[in-house]
């Protein structure tokens, strides 16, 4: 009777275990994760509003940053009115700043905003969880950089697949509002 005991005690601490690891959370580390997100929120919630791009061949198109859920959530649309339009959202989990991108390419990379002394004021990097594909070795966003200038916003997404850089996308912001932004707009 002991034996039988122990048996089904060992398995509900099996089936437990299984229970947790099983909703654990499959992210990957990230060296040099950001500290101050504090700081961080802020910035990207200063960018609110709607921004024009001037995308070479892909045109004049809009971008707005959009602060919901008592502005504990930034909402980033991409390319907006176009094909393809992109979405982000930031939020905190945790104490730790995340973006969950849904691209155009059909794959969700999720990122985690990191330290860096590299050029960019606001840097994010991939932390291995991207929806919708078979390998992390498939083309996908790996890191997104804002980079605050007198007049405009510059943001730029490495683009990895296979374990390295591919390419980069590049754009120049301009607030709607700014003079660029109105003369932009008038070529819209």
């Amino acid at each position: 009777m002991k034996t039988k005991k122990s048996k089904i005690r060992y398995l509900v601490l099996i089936i437990i275990f299984l229970y947790i690891s099983g909703c654990a959370n499959k992210q990957s580390d990230v060296q040099n994760p950001l500290l101050d997100t504090k700081t961080a929120i802020n910035y990207l919630k200063e960018l609110e509003g709607k921004w024009i791009v001037q995308g070479g061949e892909e045109g004049i198109f809009g971008w707005e940053f959009d602060l919901t859920s008592r502005d504990g959530v930034i909402i980033e649309r991409l390319k907006e009115g176009t094909p393809t339009e992109m979405l982000t959202i930031y939020n905190l989990d945790d104490g730790i700043l995340l973006a969950n991108h849904f691209c155009q390419l059909q794959n969700q990379p999720n990122l985690t905003a990191v330290f860096s002394e590299t050029e960019g004021d606001l840097h994010f990097l991939c932390n291995g969880q991207i929806g919708n594909i078979k390998s992390h070795n498939e083309l996908h966003m790996h890191g997104v950089h804002f980079q605050k200038k007198d007049s405009s916003l510059i943001i730029w997404m490495d683009m990895y697949k296979n374990g390295s850089k591919s390419f980069e996308t590049r754009y120049e912001l301009f607030r709607i509002e700014s003079e660029k932004g109105k003369e932009l707009s008038k070529l819209k």
